[in-house]
């Protein structure tokens, strides 16, 4: 694995909870998402807290004046979820992020010059996918520092693909797995997200 790959896995307890709750096979499909939804906002917290923009204002209080630090609102951020688990991680996340845009189908073709980017991914299995857009945002000279990656799990292979190519680049997630069992599962895993969330895939006729 790339050096120039930062995968963080915050040791918060509550993170390992809800992790928990995913690898338990008898978890019922609502509980499930709502720990997909809980591990999104937990790690999207991680995530923001030396990378959000934010500014320096003047602010006049009953006794006084003080300098605060708030938001940037001039600082557009990206949420992209992959469809359809990914969408449960952004959910949780979206109180934190209340001005993001939300990306569905990639990474838009218009992006602005300070814009910053977090990728919602169910899980890293062979990071085929994720590579893909992280090379598109590559060739459109985007620096890999404007990018985060959530996910509530990733496998060591994939992270050794994403490294052999990305350079500087934060994943967040709750755990690494070390064995990859097909392209939607890990072991010990969370299961294939998509079925346990219960989604059906259909087009129109």
């Amino acid at each position: 694995m790339s050096m120039s790959l930062r995968v963080i896995v915050p040791p918060h307890p509550l993170i390992s909870h809800w992790l928990t709750i995913l690898r338990n096979p008898t978890t019922p499909e609502i509980l499930y998402a709502t720990g997909l939804e809980q591990l999104g906002t937990w790690l999207t917290y991680e995530a923001l807290r030396d990378w959000i923009p934010s500014k320096k204002e003047q602010i006049t209080t009953s006794t006084g004046t003080t300098e605060c630090s708030i938001i940037d609102p001039n600082i557009p951020i990206l949420a992209i979820p992959y469809l359809p688990a990914g969408l449960e991680l952004y959910r949780g996340a979206r109180n934190l992020i209340p001005n993001s845009n939300l990306c569905i189908g990639g990474p838009p073709k218009e992006i602005e010059e300070n814009a910053g980017i977090i990728f919602y991914i169910d899980q890293i299995t062979t990071g085929k996918n994720l590579l893909k857009d992280l090379n598109y945002l590559k060739d459109k000279e985007i620096d890999s520092r404007r990018i985060r990656v959530i996910t509530a799990l990733a496998a060591n292979q994939g992270l050794k693909e994403i490294g052999e190519y990305i350079q500087d680049l934060n994943i967040y997630c709750a755990c690494i797995d070390p064995e990859l069992i097909s392209e939607s599962e890990l072991s010990p895993g969370i299961g294939d997200p998509s079925l346990r969330i219960k989604t059906r895939v259909t087009s129109s006729h």
